[in-house]
């Protein structure tokens, strides 16, 4: 499934902001205040000309800055043709919930997008999932899958997964596996950032990968 992320979440960088580490020091910051809506350091996105600097009273501007990623990565995929986003469930969407912190935060990323309707609350956990979930690898992916459940008629719709953080790209399979299980057409996922650990992958850019490749890699 292929994967298009903005940003290389080095996490060590969060306590860096020196040499090498600045730009993903900048990037690390920029993914959690994506994640949580909150200030926590000054820091810097780096997808203009002219970076954009953060500070308390803007850090909105870091969820709009991932919306319009979003919309503009979905317009260049001319095989994407006006599909639903169905965000990842954090920890706390279990079946039932009214709402969840990454519905909230997909929605304030879209709403000054054109794609602003697009957002469908459609995946949920069957029960709270464990804390090392994003960190599950493939040998789980059979176990995982189960744990979601679809609660939104998609059968015939085109679907992109959107989350903030990918790791092993596990999760993001499960959630693909659900969603075919339902009848939709899971095109693809969107992420803010992808977990690195080297210098290898950009602070910030636009990024893809294939996350069948990156779980079949990894070791079981």
């Amino acid at each position: 499934m292929k994967v298009l992320f903005m940003c290389g979440y080095l996490p060590e960088a969060v306590q860096k902001c020196e040499g090498d580490w600045r730009d993903y020091h900048d990037a690390a910051l920029f993914c959690q205040a994506v994640r949580t809506g909150e200030f926590e350091h000054p820091f810097a996105i780096h997808t203009q000309k002219e970076p954009v600097r953060v500070q308390e009273k803007n850090v909105g501007v870091a969820r709009r800055a991932f919306g319009r990623f979003i919309e503009r990565r979905i317009t260049e995929e001319v095989s994407w043709p006006s599909p639903v986003l169905v965000p990842m469930p954090s920890e706390e969407a279990v079946i039932g919930v009214g709402t969840f912190r990454s519905w909230f935060m997909l929605n304030e990323a879209m709403a000054p997008t054109e794609l602003k309707l697009s957002p469908v609350d459609a995946l949920f956990w069957r029960e709270t999932p464990p804390k090392n979930i994003l960190d599950a690898g493939q040998e789980l992916l059979p176990a995982l899958a189960p744990e979601l459940i679809c609660d939104f008629p998609l059968r015939g719709q085109a679907v992109v997964l959107i989350d903030d953080l990918v790791s092993s790209g596990t999760t993001l399979l499960a959630a693909r596996d659900c969603l075919q299980r339902e009848g939709a057409a899971v095109l693809g996922a969107i992420v803010c950032g992808k977990v690195i650990h080297d210098f290898k992958t950009p602070a910030f850019g636009r990024q893809e990968f294939w996350v069948d490749d990156d779980v079949a890699a990894s070791p079981s």
